[in-house]
């Protein structure tokens, strides 16, 4: 039921609309690699500035991530919103219903474009009507920058940068309209770096890396099936040679781990990391792990999520055209499928593990955190060029809009009602048994904030 407070609330949505809708095109235009997005965090920094909050840029010397505050008033609650602004790299694509790279590095087929403009004015609605009802306590914008390799909001945890808030908010695409409160995968990732010496390949090598990297994966791949098949294993070869007839001096594996259970993932990738330096032993070269990140799936909060569903009930479901839909059916049809599989209806999830992992679920388990979802077309799959493609075209818009919608209708209710973020903090303290949470390690700080290229170009040394 629409209550005087959502109808505040989508009001000064109503009035910021056009904005985050400019700025889902703005984003999408210029996709960046995860801790190199300097234009779309200063695009929406700037947004929130010009909004009237108060933001710290670089906080703790995190290049990209901003963290923006609207302080509305002694007392009351504190929400945070989260905001994502990576894209991925090799998936670069025209808002074409058909393969056409850009060349661009990367794109944005995880929809970031999307998420950073509907978070961030979501929170600049809710602030503004919280003023006009003068409501108590602060709504903040927390910039998060590479989300993509699970490191950005774990980085800002571990700095104190989300010390406070009372409850988290965010979005993101995926195959259902909803809100949700259920787990998803843990996560460690890290790189292994095998050195050996350059020369012919037509001269017996004795010390190849690459000889050495794939000895060590093909120990991994013996592995999997007979001790940890209950964690999905995935892995790149990097800097693994330019051409056959020089054997490389150099050969990087990363890896990353996933299961539902933390502890458990953490064990395999620390059994992982002694395969690969006893591959390294046996080949007699060098070796050296340089670790990058690990995170828990999230801690579910039905509180938020009941609340948050509440919110979508009243806005509704994503309000495709029937141009969007057209579209979207010629794009299923790229993909290989016959029907697009639409989820056009709203829903509570609190059953079921969803299959990926996100670093906000580090922060679940010490902030009550709430997550809508909006839904693409099952055929589409995610991280690939066709996610890419929508997340450029306007058929992709009703979805994030909706969900947008909803977390200011959401965050307004927080305030003007502290018990709710309470509440979510109660069931937080039962869900956890009241134990301490341990930090999740966090690896690669001076490459992410002094010199992120040379992690994606491979040539990072930590």
């Amino acid at each position: 039921m629409e209550t005087s407070t959502d109808s505040q609330a989508r009001q000064a949505w109503k009035e910021v609309r056009a904005s985050i809708e400019a700025k889902f095109a703005e984003m999408w235009r210029q996709p960046e690699l995860p801790g190199m997005e300097y234009r779309s965090s200063k695009c929406l920094a700037d947004w929130l500035e010009q909004a009237d909050f108060d933001v710290q840029r670089e906080p703790e010397g995190i290049t990209t991530a901003f963290v923006a505050r609207r302080r509305l008033g002694p007392g009351g609650s504190r929400i945070a919103v989260l905001a994502e602004f990576d894209a991925l790299p090799g998936l670069d694509n025209a808002a074409d219903f058909t393969r056409k790279p850009t060349g661009t590095a990367a794109g944005h087929g995880c929809g970031h474009n999307h998420i950073g403009p509907a978070n961030s004015g979501a929170a600049i609605a809710a602030a503004n009507a919280a003023a006009a009802l003068g409501l108590k306590g602060e709504i903040a914008v927390i910039g998060c920058p590479a989300e993509e390799i699970l490191w950005g909001k774990v980085a800002l945890l571990q700095k104190g940068l989300l010390d406070g808030f009372d409850a988290v908010l965010t979005s993101h695409g995926d195959y259902q309209n909803g809100a949700l409160s259920r787990p998803c995968v843990s996560v460690v990732s890290g790189e292994f770096v095998f050195n050996g010496a350059t020369g012919h390949a037509g001269k017996a090598a004795s010390a190849s890396a690459l000889d050495a990297a794939e000895l060590a994966v093909q120990m991994l791949d013996k592995m999997r099936a007979s001790s940890f098949s209950d964690v999905a294993v995935r892995h790149v070869l990097r800097r693994a040679g330019i051409m056959p007839g020089i054997t490389p001096d150099e050969t990087r594996v990363w890896i990353t781990a996933r299961s539902l259970d933390f502890d458990r993932t953490r064990q395999v990738y620390a059994d992982i990391a002694g395969i690969m330096e006893s591959a390294a032993s046996s080949a007699g070269i060098r070796f050296r792990h340089q670790f990058i990140s690990e995170c828990r799936g999230y801690l579910p909060n039905d509180t938020l999520g009941h609340c948050l569903y509440a919110a979508l009930q009243v806005v509704g479901a994503p309000d495709w055209s029937e141009d969007d839909l057209r579209w979207m059916r010629n794009l299923a049809a790229s993909c290989g499928a016959d029907d697009m599989l639409l989820d056009r209806k709203l829903a509570f999830y609190d059953q079921g593990v969803d299959y990926y992992g996100q670093d906000d679920g580090e922060i679940s388990w010490r902030i009550p955190l709430g997550r809508v979802n909006w839904a693409y077309p099952q055929a589409v799959p995610i991280h690939h060029w066709a996610w890419t493609a929508l997340s450029g075209h306007r058929a992709s818009s009703a979805g994030p809009l909706m969900a947008s919608e909803a977390l200011t209708i959401a965050a307004l209710r927080l305030l003007a009602e502290p018990g709710i973020a309470a509440a979510a903090r109660a069931e937080l303290e039962r869900r956890t048994g009241g134990k301490r949470i341990d930090s999740a390690r966090l690896g690669a700080w001076k490459t992410m904030t002094r010199h992120p290229e040379s992690f994606w170009d491979g040539s990072w040394i930590e």
